[in-house]
């Protein structure tokens, strides 16, 4: 009982020495799994943006002088860490189409999540892609969404409304869209309109919201 005593009243000294309580000891704050698992989560669900130099490098660019047009798109990162896809579209030769595509490894979401894009347009309407073979002949998946010109805005995409096309014609019998297994997405311009056209991305995310 004595021992106890004295090592009760050396431990109140210490802490009177570092000015501490017995309660700031005994009631340390705890570690708090929420914030790292929010961090987690945000970066599980972006599928790409352009805080890195070389993001860019990651994406090619397919443009109507596949088929003999003469439409120019190129995507670049800017100073202000985004992504510009710009060019000129061209209708000469039956073209009017550029688009830019870069690969990636399925999607961590689900046929009712959807895809979100942090875009400023020129107020044209431009399309998304999602393709589950990145071969020329492969289908692609597509979702058209409208810009406002020099307007940020955020547009969500429900995976269940994406159709399937190969050329611009909607393919009835494709087989089902699975987020798991898309090797590759892209954006894509095509339009009876000729001229200038810049799209500016910030990112692009999955939103199971």
């Amino acid at each position: 009982m004595l021992l106890k005593t004295v090592s009760s009243l050396c431990l109140m000294v210490l802490l009177g020495l570092f000015g501490l309580s017995a309660c700031s000891v005994e009631e340390s704050p705890e570690v708090s799994a929420i914030a790292p698992n929010n961090r987690e989560d945000s970066v599980k669900s972006i599928i790409a943006d352009f805080d890195s130099a070389t993001e860019s490098a990651q994406w090619r660019t397919v443009d109507d002088n596949v088929m003999g047009g003469l439409s120019q798109g190129n995507l670049v990162n800017t100073q202000a860490s985004t992504g510009l896809f710009s060019g000129t579209l061209s209708l000469e030769n039956n073209g009017g189409f550029s688009s830019v595509r870069r690969g990636v490894d399925g999607l961590a979401v689900g046929i009712d999540d959807a895809i979100a894009l942090r875009i400023k347009g020129d107020g044209r309407r431009y399309q998304f892609r999602l393709k589950m073979d990145t071969s020329d002949r492969a289908i692609s998946y597509r979702a058209e969404f409208d810009t406002t010109a020099d307007e940020w805005t955020v547009v969500s995409l429900p995976l269940s409304n994406f159709e399937p096309v190969f050329r611009g014609r909607v393919i009835a019998d494709a087989p089902s869209l699975v987020p798991s297994e898309v090797e590759e997405i892209g954006f894509l311009l095509a339009s009876k309109q000729d001229g200038a056209f810049a799209l500016e991305i910030d990112w692009i995310r999955s939103n199971t919201e």
